[in-house]
């Protein structure tokens, strides 16, 4: 199994990617190869537009599958790739390589490049009795570039993150057995997980593996399984709130709700009927006012 690499930023690439954002009022993102948020900019973290795209119309899911979709995309094509994401943004996405290998993903967006909210979009926040003043004035708010402003713009953000590498700004490291196991079960959540199978895989002995996870993470190779099952489950309910135990537990590779619930509250001292309904009043105190859940 290939090792994931693990990615540390000289502070300096923070204060470049800070002052680049707050020049062009745009927002940067630099992702792992695994789509995690390595850094962000803070001057600007995301626009008022976007958010409430997200939340009005709890769009967060279609986001992260856009992100996704055009990193592989840029990566594919080795260049940078500029698009249109479905609120109408401008971003483009950059893939970061050293030696030839992808390390990340270098993002800018949250510019307008038209004039008027999509009319899909429009449709649809109509049809949620929302605030359109608030919409429209949300998304006239973000800046606005023709086209040969977005091409010298990206032509600095391609130097930016080229200077980056080059200066030597990223150091990767490879990661550590125990780490190796974190990453090898969570790829394998919804399976019966065996020490036997993680030792073949990982080409480790049991007892070294076993060794390494109770070092360093003072569990057993079982309480860690355990663990992470449980953590997914609820990942999996803060999600999809409206899933049932039984569909969320199946994932996490148990096929019995009932043996499910035991585990659950011999780990977290409650019942997972308990978490799934503390999940589902925080997403109703959520809504945003005239937003009703179907």
């Amino acid at each position: 199994m290939p090792s994931k690499l693990n990615l540390f930023f000289d502070e300096e690439v923070q204060r470049l990617i800070d002052s680049f954002a707050y020049c062009f009022r745009v927002k940067i993102t630099i992702f792992s190869p695994e789509m995690e948020e390595l850094i962000v900019g803070l001057q600007n973290p995301g626009s008022q537009y976007c958010q409430l795209i997200q939340k009005g119309l709890r769009y967060r899911y279609r986001c992260c599958r856009q992100d996704k979709l055009m990193c592989g995309h840029c990566a594919s094509r080795n260049r940078l790739t500029i698009y249109q994401c479905h609120a109408g943004c401008s971003e483009a996405v950059l893939p970061m390589e050293v030696d030839g290998a992808v390390i990340g993903y270098a993002m800018l967006g949250q510019f307008r490049t038209g004039s008027a909210v999509p009319k899909d979009i429009l449709q649809e926040w109509k049809n949620h009795n929302l605030d359109q003043e608030e919409l429209s004035g949300a998304h006239d708010n973000q800046p606005f570039f023709n086209a040969e402003t977005v091409k010298n713009m990206l032509n600095l953000f391609s130097m930016l993150i080229a200077f980056v590498i080059t200066r030597d700004y990223v150091r990767i490291r490879r990661p550590t057995l125990a780490e190796n196991v974190l990453i090898w079960i969570d790829d394998h959540i919804s399976e019966q997980i065996e020490l036997d199978e993680a030792a073949y895989e990982l080409n480790r002995s049991r007892s070294a593996i076993s060794h390494a996870v109770k070092k360093q993470l003072s569990l057993s190779f079982k309480q860690l399984c355990t663990i992470m099952k449980i953590q997914k489950f609820e990942s999996i309910i803060a999600a999809q709130p409206d899933i049932s135990i039984k569909d969320a537990a199946l994932q996490v590779g148990y096929d019995d709700p009932l043996y499910f619930s035991r585990i659950y509250r011999k780990v977290r001292l409650s019942s997972p009927s308990t978490y799934v309904k503390s999940m589902r009043e925080r997403i109703i105190q959520e809504l945003p006012i005239g937003f009703t859940r179907d």
